[in-house]
């Protein structure tokens, strides 16, 4: 059996990796250092923890049940940029004013059946404008939550990840509001 490779560079010391409950198989998410970039071709998603104006979270939901941040993959011929900016629109009916790349989490999946066994996934802070909600694809709901509310809200099923991501994103939050 061939494993997925663990990286060995730029891990978050503070966070140690977690198995990926979400699927039946052996798979990890290991958490990289903040402001660590793993090469663009590598990277098979973007997804940005949205504040508003008024400092609220913005997640989203396929069915009104599993709440996550807005985000997706990357369609051929994207940046990592051009993804988050339009998954955010898609999915939340909101348009980016400014972001901040803060993290990558790795995944480790040696049994994926349909792709790759090693691969990462992009987390962005952005500040964001709500338009009118008008669902277009996939997401049928969006909810506006207080970042008190975010881990208890947000449907990942270890908690550990989101709450150093949901750290980093505050404080990337509280920069933008202080300057």
């Amino acid at each position: 059996m061939t494993l997925a490779p663990r990286p060995r560079d730029a891990v978050d010391p503070l966070v140690e990796p977690q198995p990926v409950r979400e699927i039946d198989r052996p798979a990890w998410f290991t958490l990289m250092a903040p402001g660590w970039m793993p090469p663009a071709e590598q990277v098979t998603q973007a997804l940005g923890f949205c504040f508003t104006a008024a400092g609220m979270v913005v997640l989203v939901s396929p069915e009104d049940q599993r709440w996550t941040l807005p985000g997706g993959t990357i369609e051929p011929g994207e940046t990592i940029e051009q993804a988050l900016i339009r998954e955010i629109e898609e999915e939340a009916c909101a348009t980016i004013i400014t972001y901040e790349y803060h993290a990558s989490q790795h995944v480790a999946d040696p049994h994926h059946p349909d792709g790759p066994a090693s691969y990462y996934q992009t987390r962005w802070w952005a500040h964001v404008s709500l338009s009118p909600w008008q669902p277009r694809h996939e997401i049928t709901n969006r909810r506006l939550v207080a970042p008190n509310r975010v881990l208890s809200t947000l449907c990942w099923a270890d908690k550990t990840i989101a709450a150093r991501l949901l750290d980093q994103a505050l404080t990337v939050n509280q920069r933008h509001a202080a300057g």
